[in-house]
């Protein structure tokens, strides 16, 4: 017999308290499949063992796919129905489909500011100078461009501003605030209220009335407007232009209602408010709480951002819009018409469609190539989640509009436009005159010559007079900025009511797909369903530890004679332990 080498026996004695440790721990745990594997016929602890592997690989794979759908931090929307949980009264934008103002025709008659017809005319001889040089593609981009959004382009803001309505296009408000009537014929004095004007490519001059604050938007449930549609359309050479736009010419008003402070989305969230019509504005409120995880992070509050002179709250589609400005000033040297506008466009920076009054078409190409390529989708999608970040917090509004023919006749207008300026006139005159009789108030004549009026359905001829005959407690019969035709014309007006169609709040929140709760709970039913591991290993491997240094403590020398004998009695009494 060859002698045995100590590193032979060294190797043995290894695998054999490996093989010892094995068997304890099987013997020990309750994980399904481990305790088959030291003992009974051999097919069957091979069938056992890749039981148990393939199912180890099964949990672990598992796992590690719940961890990171986990980390992915998938939100979904909670939809609830808040109860008597009134949200702040919405602003409401009102804008005119016809743009232009009686002073815009006589500017245009004084050439003071370049006219529609003016433009029309030079955008033609531009063609026609193309075709004669064999440009036909030249030809028929330039034709095209004949429209109302580029002729704003071609004009200082100044001048789009002096062309559009201003405050007096709106004849008579109304605001019920705490069950209380409020009236005002000059709207920039309605209690609780402000008006903004702000310049638009498409409607030149809009209008947008928003609650002064938090308070007064919680106490305002009704908001009615009554608005003057300006002078006529006309077909005088100065307005004979707009050819291409044709298909989006309509009349009557374009409103939106959205938050107070943002800046309202006409082409998205317009309604049409149709002319002489009684146009009622019900909507819904849904409150959105995003979830701030860090995938998706969002804030509370954030810098307010410019549109030439106007300042407005952030939102994040505008935050988007506004870095795709910045870059397209910087490397195409324009304007975006179309996009928040943080500076006021000059000769040097000019809007990206200017092309009054020397066109230079290589610059100009050059410019529109340039835009091309800042109008595509991955120049947003570098600031999104980056700079640009959604609020935690907003409201978004579900509008629908019900139009119905409007009774009101023309004599109840100027008669309630004769008292809300009496009541206005006389509140003033007793704040400064407060000692002095109230009969001697110019409100108190106007309110006077209404409460002796007989016969409320004849309007004073001297409400016909010019500003210089006209008695002074008589108001003008018409608005100033409506022409001589508006008694006889029924659409020459049109009555806007925003209300809220009931106190109740439809709350969105967002919140994980995948909880820490849930995660556990889903890992336990893995671990359950493949090997039956459960709380309990964390005592059996406790227990596999703690038999293991005692059968070490316990086991004596092999040196000594009887060595095996011992070793043969320590492991059943182990086998009897576990």
């Amino acid at each position: 017999m060859e002698p045995i080498s100590p590193k032979t026996e060294s190797k043995q004695c290894l695998r054999a308290r490996i093989w010892t440790a094995f068997v304890l721990f099987c013997r020990c745990t309750t994980v399904r499949g481990l305790g088959k594997l030291w003992q009974g016929p051999t097919f069957l602890r091979i069938i056992w063992a890749i039981f148990v592997v393939s199912m180890m690989c099964v949990l672990l794979i598992s796992v590690v796919l719940l961890i990171l759908d986990f980390l992915a931090y998938d939100v979904g929307v909670h939809t609830r129905l808040l109860l008597d949980d009134p949200s702040p009264f919405p602003a409401l934008t009102v804008c005119h489909h016809y743009p232009f103002s009686m002073r815009a025709r006589k500017l245009w008659q004084e050439r003071k500011v370049l006219s529609p017809g003016r433009f029309n005319r030079y955008m033609r001889n531009l063609t026609w100078t193309n075709l004669l040089n064999n440009d036909v593609s030249a030809a028929e981009a330039i034709t095209f461009y004949d429209s109302l959004s580029v002729y704003y382009q071609n004009l200082s803001p100044e001048e789009a501003k002096s062309l559009g309505h201003d405050h007096r296009i709106f004849l008579n408000c109304m605001r019920v605030s705490s069950q209380t009537s409020i009236f005002e014929d000059d709207c920039r004095l309605l209690k609780g209220y402000r008006v903004r004007q702000f310049s638009h490519h498409q409607y030149l001059n809009c209008h947008t009335f928003e609650p002064v604050d938090q308070k007064e938007a919680l106490e305002t449930s009704f908001l009615s407007l009554i608005v003057s549609m300006g002078p006529k359309e006309s077909s005088d050479p100065d307005e004979q232009a707009f050819l291409p736009d044709i298909f989006e010419q309509a009349k009557g008003l374009r409103v939106v209602v959205h938050e107070p402070g943002t800046y309202p989305d006409l082409e998205k969230f317009g309604l049409h408010a149709e002319p002489g019509k009684l146009n009622e504005i019900g909507y819904q409120p849904v409150r959105w709480t995003k979830m701030n995880t860090p995938t998706r992070p969002c804030f509370h509050e954030a810098e307010k951002y410019y549109d030439l002179d106007g300042i407005y709250n952030y939102t994040h589609e505008q935050c988007l819009l506004l870095y795709q400005q910045k870059e397209i000033i910087e490397d195409c040297g324009c304007y975006y018409v179309m996009n928040p506008r943080p500076s006021f466009p000059t000769n040097e920076k000019p809007y990206c469609g200017r092309m009054w009054p020397n066109l230079d078409i290589e610059k100009f190409v050059n410019r529109l190539e340039c835009l091309r390529d800042k109008l595509n989708i991955a120049v947003k999608r570098k600031y999104d989640g980056s700079v640009c970040l959604p609020r935690c917090e907003y409201y978004t509004y579900d509008s629908a509009i019900s139009i119905t023919k409007w009774r009101a006749q023309m004599w109840q207008l100027y008669w309630l436009r004769v008292q809300t300026q009496a009541v206005r006139l006389t509140q003033e005159f007793m704040q400064h005159n407060s000692s002095r009789n109230i009969t001697e108030s110019l409100g108190y004549r106007m309110w006077k010559r209404y409460l002796s009026e007989r016969n409320l359905s004849g309007i004073p001829e001297e409400a016909t007079w010019n500003d210089s005959t006209r008695p002074s407690d008589v108001i003008k019969q018409i608005n100033l900025d409506i022409d001589d035709g508006f008694l006889a014309n029924d659409d020459g007006f049109a009555y806007i009511v925003l209300k809220r169609k009931s106190q109740n709040t439809i709350d969105n929140t967002e919140k994980l797909v995948l909880t820490l709760n849930v995660l556990v709970s889903r890992i336990g039913g893995l671990c359950s369903v493949t090997i039956g591991i459960t709380a309990a290993c964390v005592v059996e491997i406790i227990e596999f530890v703690y038999y293991a240094n005692c059968h070490k403590k316990t086991t004596p020398n092999r040196t000594k004679p009887g060595a095996e004998t011992v070793d043969q009695e320590g492991d059943r009494q182990e086998e009897k332990s576990c």
